[in-house]
C-alpha cells in the first residue's frame, strides 16, 4: 500500500512527471481518502459548478471528500471511476472527463427539467481496528452490523471491508425541475420525493433510499446545506425507504447514507455502499 509521501515524490511511478504540486497534493490526499474513510473522511460527492443551469450551457463537476462542508476538493485518480453517465428526458449518455485531473467531468445540458448525473466508482479495500470500525459503524447509523459482530464475538475484531461510492447529482435545466424523481440505476441511489424548485422550509421534503431498485428502511440519512457552518440534520427511512426533513433554506444540499452486508469475497468480511446527492434547492414560486 501506498503512503502519503509515496504519492507526493518525483519519482512515484504514477504521478505524471509535470503534474502540479496542487494536483499531486489533492490525489495523494483522495488516495489516502479512498483507502481510509474514518482517518479523516466519510463522504464523496458530486459538486457541479452550474447546478441550476441553461440549455446547451456546459456543466463542470468536481469530487469532493470530506465529513461535511466544504471537504477536500480533490481529482479523479486511477481507475478510480466504474462508470459516470448522466440521464434527461432524451436518454443516457457518458460524461466525458479525463484521470488526474481536477474537473472530473463535464456535459453540455439538452433538454429542460432535471439532468441526473451518476458516478459509481470501482471497490476499495479497507482494514481498520476494532475501536476504529466499531467507532465508524456508530457514526454512520450501521447498528445491524454491530449487533452481528456482538452476536458473533466480533466486536473486538478488526474491521475488514470493501466498499465503493455512489455518487448522484441533480442538474435542474431552464428552470424546470420534471424528472426529478426519476433513478439512473446506481445500486444505492437516494432518490428526490419533493419537487427542488419547490422548497418551503415550513412542509416537509422527501427522499427515498434504494438498493439495487428496491426501499431500504432502518438507514440513516444525513442531509447538509453549504453553508458557514453547515446545516446538518439525519433521519432514518421508514418501511418504503423514505425520510423527510424541514430543510430552512435555500441552497446547495448534500445528503448521504451508507450500506452494509455481510460480504462473499476472501479478503472482507464486509461490503459497504455509500451514497450521496446533491442538487440545488429552491423556491421559484417565493416572492
Amino acid at each position: 500500500m501506498y503512503s502519503l509521501m509515496d504519492f507526493l515524490a518525483d519519482d512515484f511511478p504514477y504521478a505524471p512527471k509535470k503534474l502540479s504540486l496542487r494536483l499531486r497534493q489533492a490525489t495523494a490526499v483522495l488516495g489516502m481518502l479512498m483507502l481510509a474513510p474514518l482517518a479523516m473522511a466519510h463522504e464523496f460527492w458530486l459538486v457541479p459548478h452550474d447546478a441550476q443551469t441553461g440549455l446547451e450551457k456546459k456543466v463542470v463537476f468536481e469530487l469532493r471528500v470530506g465529513p461535511t462542508w466544504p471537504g477536500v476538493q480533490t481529482p479523479r485518480i486511477d481507475n478510480l471511476v466504474n462508470w459516470f453517465k448522466a440521464k434527461d428526458a432524451q436518454g443516457e449518455w457518458n460524461v466525458a472527463g479525463r484521470d488526474r485531473t481536477l474537473a472530473v467531468g463535464n456535459f453540455t445540458t439538452r433538454s429542460p427539467g432535471a439532468t441526473l448525473v451518476g458516478m459509481r466508482t470501482n471497490s476499495a479495500h479497507l482494514e481498520l481496528s476494532a475501536s476504529e470500525f466499531n467507532k465508524y459503524l456508530s457514526e454512520e447509523g450501521l447498528t445491524e452490523v454491530i449487533k452481528t459482530r456482538e452476536r458473533f464475538g466480533l466486536s473486538d475484531a478488526p474491521g475488514r471491508e470493501n466498499f465503493s461510492r455512489c455518487a448522484k447529482s441533480i442538474i435542474l435545466v431552464d428552470g424546470q425541475s420534471q424528472g426529478y424523481n426519476q433513478q439512473i440505476g446506481l445500486p444505492l441511489e437516494l432518490v428526490l420525493q419533493t419537487d427542488p424548485l419547490a422548497l418551503d422550509s415550513d412542509k416537509p421534503f422527501g427522499i427515498q433510499l434504494l438498493f439495487n431498485g428496491e426501499p431500504l428502511p432502518n438507514t440513516l440519512i444525513k442531509a447538509q446545506l453549504k453553508a458557514e457552518p453547515p446545516i446538518e440534520l439525519s433521519a432514518t427511512s421508514d418501511s418504503q425507504g423514505r425520510v423527510t426533513f424541514k430543510l430552512p433554506q435555500e441552497g446547495l444540499w448534500l445528503f448521504n447514507a451508507v450500506h452494509m452486508e455481510p460480504s462473499v469475497e476472501d479478503d472482507s468480511d464486509w461490503e459497504s455502499l455509500w451514497a450521496s446527492l446533491t442538487v440545488q434547492l429552491s423556491n421559484n414560486n417565493s416572492e
